[in-house]
């Protein structure tokens, strides 16, 4: 007895020594540490898929309630959108051209008005480093329609998560071993990416051209009255 009250004790006393590690933080967090990272993900700071490496790593480990991390990361995911979709729309085109230069500037500026909702969806569902942000800044910098905008990013975000958390959930082992080698994990979401963005403009090219007129010089979208 005296024995196993010692054992006890030394269990009991002795420190738990785990790695200071962000993948410890998040286990302990759980799904809530996702949303700020979804934020900060949307925002004009480089993350490097950390969200997207965090949210199938919980679901392959959780896979019972792979549907919560993808939904949590989706919230934290729109929310950042949105904050960005806002600070375009104070900060202006000559801030934003200032930022990224004036060719990229262009091409965020023509999809945003040649396309709309599917400029916004094809940069929900690309992998990095697609500029995602600044395409939610170009949104609001370009006045485009906030109900369409977040709309196209919940849309987007949700495929994106929910597909990845379910896969995660499904392969579990095997998933977690394509995480451990990261380069077969991005070729993977090239290829399924570049899939989808072709099928979109495609799809999208075909049916504005022939709604979308002719415009002349200036401004890219027209500003609200």
């Amino acid at each position: 007895m005296m024995d196993f009250a010692r054992w006890f004790s030394m269990i009991v006393a002795a420190p738990v020594r785990r790695p200071a590690t962000s993948f410890t933080w998040l286990r302990h967090v759980g799904g809530i540490g996702l949303i700020p990272l979804a934020i900060l993900d949307a925002s004009i700071v480089p993350t490097f898929g950390s969200l997207d490496l965090f949210t199938a790593w919980l679901a392959a480990r959780t896979p019972g309630i792979w549907y919560y991390y993808g939904f949590m990361s989706t919230v934290g995911a729109v929310i950042g959108a949105w904050m960005m979709f806002r600070m375009g729309k104070k900060m202006g085109e000559k801030w934003m051209e200032k930022k990224i230069g004036h060719k990229r500037f262009q091409q965020v500026g023509d999809a945003i008005h040649h396309r709309s909702f599917g400029a916004i969806f094809v940069s929900c569902i690309a992998p990095p480093p697609f500029p995602t942000s600044w395409f939610f800044v170009g949104a609001g910098t370009f006045y485009m329609g906030q109900k369409k905008f977040l709309a196209a990013v919940l849309l987007g975000r949700s495929l994106r998560y929910g597909l990845l958390t379910w896969v995660a959930a499904r392969y579990g082992r095997q998933f977690l071993r394509v995480l451990r080698h990261p380069a077969r994990y991005i070729v993977i979401c090239v290829i399924i990416s570049v899939s989808l963005i072709v099928a979109v403009y495609l799809f999208s090219g075909k049916r504005l051209s022939a709604e979308i007129p002719e415009q002349g010089e200036g401004s890219l979208l027209p500003k609200e009255p």
